[in-house]
């Protein structure tokens, strides 16, 4: 009686196996859980410059990848990396990140909001200027327009970016240190696959 209950508890879990292992075939978890996205775009805002009292508008490129995990149609979790460019600094965002859809149509309303850290290790440095990244928090809404039923879209969207850069400066024995906010105005197209 034992050895036919562990045979059949056996062939209980070989069936359940092979019953998953053909689900898995038939959808793959990884094509419907993955959310990638690749975003170009400008940032737009105002540099105030104090030695001539003026502000001067100033739109400066970005670019953005995210990767996440789709918890369900109108969730993702995940982070994003990217270049953002002001003036002569080049800050490195990594951020950790919420994406998500309203609808589940062809063209749907859509959410973000990325927050991390923006590095300037790759901005270049002079030995009179020493520069340091600092937090960032960006929060977006837009559209998403799929082009197939695989769960590829453009995406466009506008949103607010802080960003917050130190610079440290010492010209002819004059030590400056600034704090930096960056304050703009993002719109970004895109593409998520």
């Amino acid at each position: 009686m034992r050895r036919n209950s562990l045979l059949l508890l056996l062939c209980l879990l070989l069936t359940t196996l092979c019953q998953a292992q053909s689900d898995q075939v038939d959808k793959p978890a990884a094509g419907n859980r993955y959310m990638g996205q690749i975003e170009l775009g400008y940032l737009y805002g105002k540099v105030h410059y104090a030695s001539q009292n003026t502000d001067v508008s100033a739109a400066s490129p970005t670019v953005q990848v995210f990767n996440g995990y789709r918890l369900g149609r109108g969730f993702v979790v995940g982070a994003s990396v990217g270049f953002d460019f002001y003036d002569d600094i080049m800050v490195t965002p990594v951020a950790l990140g919420v994406r998500g859809e309203v609808l589940d149509a062809r063209v749907s309303p859509t959410y973000s909001l990325d927050a991390g850290y923006g590095s300037t290790f790759l901005s270049d440095e002079s030995e009179e200027q020493k520069l340091g990244g600092g937090w960032l928090f960006n929060p977006a809404v837009g559209l998403r327009v799929r082009t197939a039923e695989s769960g590829s879209a453009f995406s466009f969207n506008i949103g607010y970016k802080t960003q917050r850069v130190s610079s440290q400066s010492n010209w002819w024995n004059n030590y400056i240190e600034q704090k930096i906010n960056y304050r703009r105005l993002s719109l970004r197209m895109g593409f998520i696959f």
